[in-house]
């Protein structure tokens, strides 16, 4: 079993980090607080192409797989500290582009992905309803065949990049007979008639430079040519992109997680207390040895997830469940010990704080932790079944 990197996986981490170089923001403070997404940085990043990684390198992309993607986002998460920027661009490339790469045809890539590329075009994906979050099945938003494609009713709800997107993936409704068929996907431009995007994002706890809000499709009709895969195939082009977010876009809280570390590390060593070093204090010092194994393991529990997906045939889907658990829970108990070793200064408005925030919605996004806890619980529950059985 091999773990290290290679040398071209070192290069790709060596060219990210230059340019993470060009996505300092001195206002991040000040837009954490107005909850405002940076459009320049976003531009920023296009521009370097980052909106395409795992594209093919006719459409301007560097064909990335899972595991390589996962290690870009862990150096941007990493190197920039605006984590919602970095967020939005992972779900970007998850839940959009690799959708399109994967299930779209290839007049639909022609048409989609030059746009996307020469115009620096954002994605947002539009699943969430009030009321279907983690429950797929109590979806409402409808796609009623209508001559050569389908009328789009519905509203969608918490949607990250929605307000300031230029193109959406839409799943929606197109049957009834309660099984994972009864979906489909769509790919359709923001200024579609009937598309109407909240203006103002929400405000919310963390990840605050992120723009989330709702959409409400009143009547859109889209064209057969825009549906993803055949009708009836939304639950698995979904399906797919929650094992890519899972595996990939959380690579980017191991990047704020080692950068959190490296702020406690500095901290513990030069504040003193009781005329020493706080990492001289044996509790304090503890604190950063359950940090960094929380972060280590959830390291390789990460990039094991990214790497299944690339193989021939992927793993099911338990690697990506074990790593988005282990992530989510990792980010959030070290964002709390960093405040505790900061103490005062931790409570104050800023860096560690943020973080702090960024972290908490990690175990609700792509799946609730309880709801990936029982799907882990009934595929291993299934697998000693057959084990008990002699593998049948």
């Amino acid at each position: 079993m091999q773990f290290a990197l290679t040398p071209a996986q070192h290069a790709l981490q060596a060219r990210i980090a230059t340019l993470a170089s060009s996505l300092q923001d001195p206002l991040l403070h000040e837009r954490d607080r107005a909850c405002e997404f940076s459009r320049p940085l976003w531009q920023a990043m296009a521009s370097a192409g980052l909106h395409l990684l795992p594209a093919p390198a006719e459409y301007g992309g560097q064909a990335l797989g899972a595991l390589d993607l996962a290690l870009a986002l862990e150096t941007l998460g990493e190197q920039v500290p605006d984590t919602g920027l970095v967020f939005a661009l992972a779900a970007h490339l998850c839940a959009c582009i690799h959708p399109l790469l994967t299930f779209g045809s290839e007049s639909q890539q022609k048409e989609w992905l030059p746009q996307i590329g020469k115009q620096g075009w954002l994605g947002a994906h539009a699943i969430t309803e009030a009321q279907a979050g983690s429950d797929i099945s109590a979806m409402r938003t409808r796609a009623q065949r209508e001559g050569q494609g389908y009328r789009i009713s519905g509203r969608k709800c918490y949607i990250s990049n929605a307000p300031v997107c230029d193109f959406l993936i839409v799943h929606a409704r197109t049957g009834e007979s309660g099984s994972f068929l009864d979906y489909s996907s769509f790919v359709l431009d923001r200024h579609s008639s009937g598309v109407h995007i909240s203006a103002t994002p929400h405000e919310k706890l963390g990840l605050r430079t992120t723009a989330m809000g709702d959409v409400e499709f009143d009547g859109v009709w889209v064209h057969e040519s825009q549906r993803l895969g055949k009708e009836g195939s939304g639950g698995p082009i979904f399906q797919a992109s929650m094992a890519w977010e899972r595996s990939c876009l959380f690579a980017m809280y191991l990047g704020t997680m080692k950068r959190q570390l490296r702020a406690c590390w500095s901290h513990v060593e030069e504040r003193e207390q009781f005329g020493r070093p706080l990492i001289e204090q044996q509790s304090l010092a503890h604190r950063l040895a359950d940090m960094q194994l929380r972060y280590e393991s959830a390291r390789l529990l990460c990039l094991r997830a990214a790497w299944s997906l690339d193989l021939p045939q992927p793993a099911r889907g338990d690697a990506s469940l074990a790593a988005k658990l282990a992530l989510s829970e990792a980010a959030v108990l070290n964002g709390l010990d960093a405040v505790h070793l900061h103490g005062a200064l931790g409570m104050l408005s800023g860096a560690i704080e943020r973080e702090l925030r960024n972290a908490l919605p990690s175990s609700v996004f792509s799946g609730g932790s309880e709801v990936l806890k029982n799907q882990l619980v009934q595929q291993l529950r299934g697998d000693y079944k057959r084990e008990a059985r002699g593998g049948r």
